[in-house]
């Protein structure tokens, strides 16, 4: 990131709908929306085009991605990390059981690239497939250089998973990232609420990057576990969402 340099990034915290369509149509309406705040990057959350499982439909949600969300993008100038499954890797080759992904859309509408969750939960795993640590990598648009996470390859919460925590976000700011753009689905159960939030804090602290979260809303009347918003670099938010309902947020980061 040059010296001296900002971005208006925003976050939206959304419910899934019923379809795969209707998903689509409502991530747009939050790209139009943050884009008429002037943010240039927006991240959502964990798996919102697909639905939170592997019954979704692939050829379904390829057309949804190239007729609804491509557009958008392209329309607004702004750079989308969209939640989606997938039943192809980011290399592009066939999965017996999908992928949950962060798919990194410019703002040309055109793809630049994708992450695969590379620790999923016990209980991911037994309907997906793991992205690979060895396929982490970092991504530019508008000459700010960033990573992405999904959920648990953020924190690895204790009690949900038997995979080794990463640390991706350092991982990602040794690899030149200044942003980590985080997307979840962590449900409601308020007993990880502090975890989640300091891990967190304590990561964008330790990585020394800007952390910017999405979480999905499963129950309108009930607060998310996780906070969607942005942390900087010294821990501190400078933008939070409230915990309960959808949300769209925006704020600079240097």
């Amino acid at each position: 990131m040059s010296a001296g340099r900002t971005f208006l990034v925003a976050g939206a915290q959304m419910m899934r709908r019923v379809s795969i369509g209707d998903n689509a149509l409502a991530v747009a309406d939050m790209i139009g929306r943050a884009a008429a705040r002037g943010a240039v990057f927006l991240v959502t959350p964990e798996m919102i085009l697909t639905g939170y499982h592997a019954g979704f439909s692939q050829s379904g949600r390829d057309w949804a991605v190239e007729a609804i969300i491509l557009p958008a993008c392209r329309r607004n100038r702004i750079t989308v990390l969209l939640g989606a499954g997938s039943y192809r890797d980011p290399a592009g080759r066939k999965l017996a059981k999908p992928q949950i992904q962060t798919v990194i859309i410019g703002p040309d509408g055109r793809i630049i690239g994708t992450h695969a969750k590379t620790i999923p939960t016990d209980g991911d795993l037994k309907w997906c497939s793991r992205g690979r640590p060895r396929d982490l990598r970092t991504f530019s648009s508008g000459g700010l250089k960033f990573g992405a996470t999904i959920c648990n390859d953020f924190w690895a919460t204790p009690g949900f998973t038997s995979l080794p925590d990463l640390n991706l976000p350092v991982r990602l700011a040794d690899m030149g990232a200044r942003v980590v753009f985080h997307s979840i689905a962590s449900g409601h159960g308020k007993t990880y609420l502090d975890f989640h939030t300091m891990r967190m804090e304590e990561r964008a602290i330790r990585a020394g990057v800007f952390v910017v979260s999405a979480n999905c809303v499963e129950d309108p009347r009930r607060p998310v576990n996780a906070p969607s918003g942005i942390v900087n670099p010294t821990g501190r938010w400078i933008a939070r969402a409230p915990l309960i309902g959808e949300h769209l947020f925006i704020g600079r980061i240097l």
